[in-house]
């Protein structure tokens, strides 16, 4: 037998006398939504409920721009997105929402996670020509879907921001907002869009999601602006990537709209308590890429002074010795 060969064989015999597991295949494949609507309506994560004249309607805020309401034992996602939906404590959907055709709302690939038979997405026409959306609807349009719920598309789209001149981030007639009516109560979910007049005009909103994705959207300034002219009882900010949703005018809005915070980027602050466990261990470099990671999520975290104190001792770590 040839020296290599016998070397190599002796190394597999030593290493296999070592090992008393048996070897398992594992898979590297993304969790998918697996549990009942029921379950996470029921869970910490559905932050908020409100009493419609069909039952609970429970919000369930997810990342940035998705959200999940649970409805009459109905799952109804806006804007699933990976991998913010690889999460088998999720249930698969019976309805989705989708606002624009941009990768941040229209994702192709979470779609088939959460889609079981009989899902039925909707979407603009401008949507629907990058994924087939089994419901149409163009801006401006109202309708009852089997499952009761009331749909009316509402115009989203950048009065002046873009990337240059007449380069508009949202064209006009590509994105909508959806104003979905639970039993009687009208929840407002604006997508990606400025304060345009027809959100200014919007009545009879009992719930807002309104997006401070800067630049893409509205700043807070702008969607103080807007709230106050259509007046929701209730208004959350969501989608503030890049912005703080703090700065929502409470004062500017009066009174009789509650403002509610809820935390859209879970998985950062998870990130950034990773890269300081790293750090501690001595994993210089991995945390550093960790706070990297994290700031991608959320840009707003690095005002967080754990991540500072973190920052700080690895630029100190970093610093040449002094020789």
């Amino acid at each position: 037998m040839p020296i290599a060969r016998a070397s190599s064989l002796l190394l597999l015999l030593l290493f296999s006398a070592g090992c008393d597991q048996v070897l398992h295949h594992v898979s590297d494949a993304a969790p998918v939504p697996a549990a009942a609507p029921a379950s996470i309506a029921a869970s910490a994560r559905a932050t908020d409920h409100f009493v419609t004249s069909s039952g609970d309607l429970a919000v369930v805020p997810l990342e940035h721009a998705t959200l999940l309401f649970v409805w009459q034992g109905l799952a109804i996602y806006v804007d699933p997105a990976s991998p913010t939906v690889d999460d088998a404590s999720l249930p698969k959907a019976d309805l989705v929402f989708v606002t624009d055709p941009h990768y941040d709302h229209l994702d192709p690939f979470a779609l088939s996670q959460v889609g079981k038979p009989g899902t039925v997405v909707v979407g603009s026409p401008a949507a629907g020509a990058r994924q087939p959306m089994d419901i149409s609807m163009s801006e401006g349009a109202t309708q009852t879907l089997p499952s009761g719920l009331g749909v009316t598309t509402v115009p989203a789209y950048n009065l002046v921001r873009g990337a240059g001149p007449g380069l508009v981030y949202h064209r006009r007639g590509e994105a909508v907002g959806y104003v979905l009516d639970f039993g009687g109560t009208r929840v407002y979910v604006s997508g990606d869009t400025e304060c345009t007049p027809e959100m200014q005009a919007l009545a009879g909103v009992d719930v807002a999601f309104v997006s401070m994705n800067v630049p893409y959207a509205m700043t807070a300034g702008e969607a103080t602006t807007c709230v106050a002219a259509f007046r929701p009882r209730i208004v959350f900010p969501y989608a503030y990537r890049h912005a703080v949703p703090s700065t929502l005018d409470r004062a500017s809005l009066g009174r009789g709209i509650e403002v509610r915070r809820r935390d859209f980027y879970p998985r950062a602050a998870k990130v950034r308590a990773r890269a300081f466990v790293a750090f501690t261990r001595g994993q210089w470099g991995y945390a550093d890429d960790l706070l990297d990671e994290a700031k991608r999520f959320d840009p707003a975290g690095d005002a967080d002074w754990r991540v500072r104190w973190t920052r700080q001792w690895l630029r100190e770590y970093e610093r040449p010795w002094p020789w």
